[in-house]
């Protein structure tokens, strides 16, 4: 029989108050790569592995394919964590078709790995296995996912060929990269390409690290390059120049500027409040970040206090981004129209929240004027300094 009374003392503990909201993980890469003689261990086939050290599984990787060489790329950027999906390397006999749709097998595999390994990749790629429909499935994955792709544009000289292929791309969460990076290959002793779409991965997760997710790619470094396969004309201020004209066409661009730097902030967006791709990113990981935290908030009674913890939590978080200037301003707010009976009494309540993310600074306008004004300066001073010359007499 349960006791009716206690004889002593009865202590309660009750939580209220502001949440902390811990940030997602963004600078973790996701790669589809071959490597027909890679550890099977380290590296199985069509199955997503996290590792937390891109460097410390560069020896496992064997030496054919684009396994290898797309992680040594990562790795001149930064030693990043990373989530490999090894793909069977196919016979060039069937003009790549094979290939492209092992590649796009392995590209949909990305989508598992928060399952199979916990850690979800926020930076996506297939270096050099790029095709136009592993392109459009990395764009597909990255819009499930909550990430963003960086894919190759056409391999050509001709610039109307390269922004005709970028019209086949409307997604916000891709981003094309026109060139090639080159550099010295120490076992074939020759210069080749740079594995360039795996540099640029490890640079964004370099630069998360580093400065955040709120800047854009564009006018960051790339380490370990030599050269350019195709020699763009570029000029800051020469608006014509076949660089520019590139980033015109929502193409991002490689340059020769005091080193080796991508040069472009646009995405493949149709609609352009998501033209940049810090813009597209910040939209992401706000989003994810704040959903991913109120798991103890599910299914408790809903009372004044929990909805006003929650409010705060959001509000606080926000508040945490702007003082980082990751945000320019933000506001949590509740909209009456979606509080109605029926959908509070079916347990359903609202937050709303805005926040405005920082464009990057694409067109510093200098104006430079030159006119006669100060010519009167001049002719003062100058007068002024002959009346306080004394005269010499002998």
């Amino acid at each position: 029989m349960a006791a009716s009374r206690m004889h002593g003392i009865t202590s309660n503990e009750f939580t209220h108050g502001v949440r902390s909201i811990d940030e997602i993980s963004t600078n973790i890469i996701g790669m589809v790569c071959t490597g027909d003689d890679a550890d099977a261990g380290k590296f199985p086939l069509n199955t997503p592995v996290f590792h937390t050290s891109a460097y410390g599984v560069l020896a496992q990787a064997g030496t054919k394919g684009t396994l290898a060489k797309a992680l040594d790329a990562v790795v001149d950027q930064t030693d990043a964590q990373i989530v490999i999906v090894r793909v069977p390397e196919s016979k060039l006999t069937d003009n790549g078709a094979a290939q492209q749709a092992s590649t796009v097998k392995g590209v949909q595999a990305l989508r598992r790995a928060k399952a199979l390994t916990g850690y979800a990749p926020k930076i996506i790629g297939a270096p050099e296995l790029d095709t136009q429909s592993v392109a459009a499935e990395l764009a597909t994955v990255a819009a499930a996912t909550n990430a963003f792709a960086y894919v190759a544009g056409l391999d050509s000289d001709n610039i109307s060929e390269i922004t005709a292929y970028r019209e086949n791309f409307g997604q916000r969460d891709l981003m094309i990269i026109d060139n090639d990076f080159t550099g010295f290959n120490p076992v074939s002793k020759q210069t080749e390409k740079a594995a360039t779409i795996a540099r640029i991965l490890g640079a964004r997760a370099r630069l998360d690290d580093s400065m955040g997710w709120h800047k854009s790619i564009s006018n960051t470094e790339i380490l370990g390059v030599t050269g350019l396969k195709h020699g763009r004309t570029y000029g800051l201020m020469d608006k014509s120049s076949e660089v520019n004209t590139l980033n015109n066409a929502d193409i991002t661009t490689l340059i020769r500027d005091d080193g080796y730097r991508v040069w472009g902030n646009r995405t493949c967006a149709s609609d352009p409040v998501w033209a940049f791709e810090s813009t597209v990113r910040a939209s992401k990981i706000i989003r994810e970040t704040i959903a991913s935290q109120f798991l103890w908030a599910m299914d408790l009674p809903m009372h004044p206090s929990l909805m006003i913890d929650i409010m705060m939590s959001i509000n606080a978080k926000l508040a945490y981004y702007v003082t980082q200037g990751r945000l320019l301003g933000a506001r949590v707010f509740f909209d009456r129209t979606k509080l109605d009976t029926a959908r509070v009494s079916s347990g359903i309540f609202a937050w709303d929240y805005e926040f405005t993310v920082p464009p990057p600074l694409e067109n510093p306008e200098f104006n430079q004027h030159v006119s006669d004004r100060f010519i009167v300066n001049l002719v003062d001073r100058v007068v002024e300094f002959g009346s306080s010359v004394k005269a010499v007499t002998v």
